[in-house]
């Protein structure tokens, strides 16, 4: 299962779960399903936080580096 790297970016910004929940418009519980891995937010809500957080989505997914696939390379 993937788990955003969601609570780093948070305490970075010495923020709770609460105030993080303010700024997107969506529940404590909610983002508490996600940062804990019981959830999966949509791709709108991962842009969303990526800005909150000044990070890109490859950060939030703990993915270091550059990955370009050529169509032709993947298997099928």
């Amino acid at each position: 299962m993937i788990v955003l790297k969601l609570k780093e970016y948070r305490e970075k910004l010495k923020l709770s779960q609460r105030d993080i929940a303010r700024l997107l418009d969506i529940s404590q519980q909610g983002y508490w399903a996600w940062e804990n891995g019981v959830s999966f937010p949509n791709g709108d809500r991962i842009l969303q936080m990526c800005e909150l957080f000044k990070c890109t989505p490859n950060d939030l997914f703990g993915i270091k580096g550059s990955y370009v696939v050529a169509m032709d390379q993947l298997e099928d």
